[in-house]
Formats: structure tokens, sequence, C-alpha cells
């Protein structure tokens, strides 16, 4: 009956071989801590602002070296830079850093038009495409990384 009790309050992931407790927890235990540790590990506003930041200079820097869609190399730069410095995939933080700062830039791109009422999907598409960028940017840098410090 031990090892009943034991099979029902834990389980074995098969592709990552790592157990994780699903019984009841008690009162006072360290749910609270697992809790934020694995909040921490799906996003960590540190590595957001890291993102942020420098999708916010690749934009600038972008927009004044590349006519056309620099911005959008430069979000694409700034994130793939904070990928390849993370240890761990920032698929979140550079995905919203890349949506903030493209949706901001084509805000301000289309001011007018989104205060008379009709920039309002434009700059949804900016984000939109922001988030894409941000994304892909992400990816690649942790793709990048994971490639060249794994062994052979």
């Amino acid at each position: 009956m031990a090892e009943r009790d034991d099979q029902l309050t834990r389980t074995r992931s098969r592709t990552s071989g790592i157990e994780h407790d699903i019984g009841l927890e008690e009162p006072g235990s360290d749910a609270d801590s697992r809790l934020h540790e694995r909040a921490g590990a799906l996003f960590s506003p540190a590595r957001f602002l890291l993102a942020l930041a420098l999708s916010t200079v690749g934009l600038l820097a972008g927009g004044a070296t590349v006519p056309i869609a620099g911005g959008l190399v430069g979000v694409l730069v700034g994130t793939f830079l904070v990928g390849l410095a993370s240890e761990r995939r920032p698929i979140a933080e550079t995905g919203i850093a890349g949506a903030a700062v493209l949706g901001a830039s084509t805000l301000f791109d289309y001011l007018v038009w989104t205060l008379v009422g009709v920039g309002l999907p434009i700059v949804a598409v900016g984000t939109a495409i922001g988030l894409a960028v941000g994304v892909l940017g992400g990816y690649l840098g942790s793709d990048l990384r994971d490639g060249l410090t794994r062994e052979l």
C-alpha cells in the first residue's frame, strides 16, 4: 500500500527524467518557494529589462543606418544578443520586449492616425510583428549558444 501512495504522489516525466510532486501540499510547506522558482524560470524581469534596453538601442541604431526595415533588423539583433547571453531560453522576455518596442515605435509613427481612430489596426500589426521578431531573435540566439556550448 505504501508503494501505491508513493505512486499517486509522484510521477516521472518521460521526456526530461525530472520528478514532479503532484500530491496535496501541507500548509506552510515549500509550495510558495517552488512557485516562485517556476515563475522565475518562465519569466525573468532582469532579462526582460535587458531585452527591452537592447531592443530599443537596436531599433534606434537600425533605423538610423538601414533605410528600410532597419528597426526590425535592430530589434532582431538586440533580442538575438539577449538569447546568446542567457543560460535559459528567454523567449517570453524577448517576445514581450520586441512587441513593446515595435508597438510603441509604430504608435509614435502613426500617432495622428491612431488619435483619429484609423491607426489602431496598424499599431496592432506592428506589435504582432514585434512579438514575432522578438521571439525569433531570442530563439536563434539561445539556439546558437546551445550549439556552441554543447559537448561533442
